[in-house]
C-alpha cells in the first residue's frame, strides 16, 4: 500500500507542472507615495482656499492590485481575466467607491486570429487608447489630468455591465468596440434599455516612430448612476460626481459624447504628442456644453533613468447658461489654461523617484479652477498650484 501511494504521489508530482504548464495568473501592483503642496485648496467651490501641505498618494499611477490570468484552451484560444483593486498608500482604504475590484473585473476569451471579448467592469477607449499620448500619463502624474476630467481621460468613473472587443487585422492597429448595458427593465419617465447605457469606438495605430489614436464615448443618462437618481445599476455608477467633476456637478446629464484624436512622434530620445478632445453635455432643461481641450507635450528621455516633460492644455467651453453653469462660469464662454511639468528618475526598474508640478489659470467667463482630486482652489481665486514629490513601487 505504502508503495502504491508513493508511486501516485511521484505520478502526480510529474502530471503537474504538464496540467498547468499552460496556465498562468500574475500579482501585481503599484504604491505610490509623497508629499504635495497646494497654494490654495478650498472644501467647496465657494468656500475661502487656503494653502496646504499634505501627504498625498497615487502621483503618477494610481495604486493597486491585481490578479491577471491566461488559461491556453488550445488552437490558438485562451480565457482571460483581469481583477484589479484601487487603494489608498497613505490610508490602506479602497478607492472607486469602496469596491473591491473597483479599477477592473472582467473575464473573457481570447484568439490570436479572431481578437478578444471581455466581459464585466472595464476602461473605455479614450483612457486605453488615447490618455496614453497624454502629459498626465507620459511623464506628469494624476493630478495633471484635463480639468473636470470632462473627456473622462483620467477615468473619474469606469463603465460597468459591459462587453468589449478588440482585434488586431494587421501589425501595428487595433480596433475596439464596446457596449455598456443599463440593466434596467422598462417602465416610465425614460427608464429602461437606453437610461444609463453606454457605447463606444477606438483605434490605436501604432508604426515605427508615430503612433495614431482616435476614440468615441456616448453615454445616455449618465447621471442617472447617482445613488439618489433613477438607475444606479447601469453603466455609470456613483463615481460621476466629485469634488472636481465641476461640469457633472452643474446639472442632471442626459447625454456625453466625447471625440478624442491624438498623434505622437519619436524622435530618438524625444517624444512629441498632440492630442485634441471634444466633449458634448446635454443637460436636463434643453441646456448644452461643449468644452474641447487641445494638449501639446513633449518628453525626453535624458539618459535611461531620468526623463523629463512638459506639457501645455487649453480647454476652451462653450453654451451652458443654465443655472447649474454658475458653479463653473459667469457667462457661456469659459477657457482654462494648464501646464504640467515632471521628472522621474529609476532607482531600478521597478522603483523610480519623481517630481510634479501643475498650474492651472482660469480665462474668459471661467470663474473656477480645480487641479483635479485636489479640489477647487476656492472663491476669489483665479490660478492654483500643485507641486509634488514621490516614491513609486511597481510589484
Amino acid at each position: 500500500m505504502r508503495t502504491a501511494v508513493c508511486a501516485a504521489a511521484v505520478l502526480c508530482a510529474c502530471l503537474a507542472p504538464a496540467a498547468h504548464a499552460q496556465s498562468s495568473i500574475t500579482l501585481y501592483g503599484i504604491i505610490d507615495n509623497g508629499i504635495a503642496y497646494t497654494n490654495s485648496v478650498a472644501s467647496s467651490i465657494h468656500a475661502k482656499g487656503a494653502s496646504r501641505w499634505s501627504m498625498a498618494t497615487g502621483f503618477g499611477s494610481g495604486d493597486r492590485w491585481g490578479f491577471y490570468g491566461r488559461e491556453d484552451l488550445g488552437g490558438g484560444m485562451a480565457a482571460v481575466f483581469r481583477l484589479e483593486s484601487g487603494f489608498s498608500g497613505i490610508n490602506g482604504t479602497s478607492s472607486q467607491g469602496g469596491r473591491l475590484f473597483g479599477r477592473q473585473a472582467y473575464v473573457g476569451l481570447s484568439s490570436d486570429r479572431y481578437g478578444t471579448v471581455t466581459l464585466g467592469r472595464q476602461y473605455d477607449f479614450t483612457f486605453d487608447y488615447v490618455a496614453v499620448l497624454m502629459s498626465w500619463l507620459q511623464f506628469g502624474s494624476i493630478y495633471g489630468a484635463h480639468i473636470g476630467d470632462v473627456d473622462d481621460s483620467f477615468q473619474t468613473f469606469r463603465l460597468n455591465n459591459t462587453v468589449k472587443y478588440e482585434v488586431s487585422p494587421f501589425s501595428g492597429l487595433k480596433l475596439g468596440a464596446l457596449y455598456g448595458f443599463s440593466n434596467q427593465a422598462a417602465g416610465e419617465n425614460g427608464a429602461g434599455f437606453a437610461n444609463n447605457r453606454a457605447y463606444a469606438f477606438g483605434l490605436d495605430y501604432l508604426r515605427g516612430p508615430m503612433h495614431i489614436v482616435a476614440s468615441y464615448l456616448e453615454l445616455s443618462n449618465p447621471s442617472a448612476g447617482l445613488a439618489t437618481s433613477t438607475n444606479p445599476g447601469g453603466t455609470v455608477g456613483d463615481e460621476y460626481s466629485g469634488s472636481t467633476s465641476i461640469f457633472y456637478n452643474a446639472g442632471f446629464v442626459e447625454r456625453q459624447r466625447i471625440y478624442a484624436l491624438g498623434g505622437g512622434y519619436a524622435f530618438g530620445p524625444a517624444t512629441l504628442n498632440v492630442i485634441v478632445t471634444d466633449t458634448h453635455l446635454d443637460y436636463r432643461g434643453a441646456h448644452h456644453l461643449r468644452v474641447d481641450n487641445y494638449e501639446i507635450n513633449g518628453r525626453y528621455q535624458v539618459t535611461p533613468a531620468l526623463t523629463a516633460g512638459l506639457g501645455y492644455i487649453f480647454t476652451n467651453g462653450d453654451g451652458y447658461t443654465g443655472s447649474g453653469a454658475a458653479s463653473f462660469a459667469t457667462g457661456d464662454h469659459p477657457k482654462w489654461h494648464q501646464v504640467n511639468a515632471g521628472v522621474s528618475y529609476l532607482l531600478s526598474k521597478r522603483t523610480d523617484l519623481h517630481f510634479s508640478a501643475v498650474y492651472q489659470r482660469l480665462a474668459g467667463d471661467a470663474s473656477v479652477v480645480a487641479i483635479n482630486v485636489f479640489g477647487p482652489a476656492g472663491e476669489g481665486r483665479n490660478s492654483q498650484l500643485a507641486l509634488l514629490a514621490g516614491f513609486r513601487h511597481r510589484f
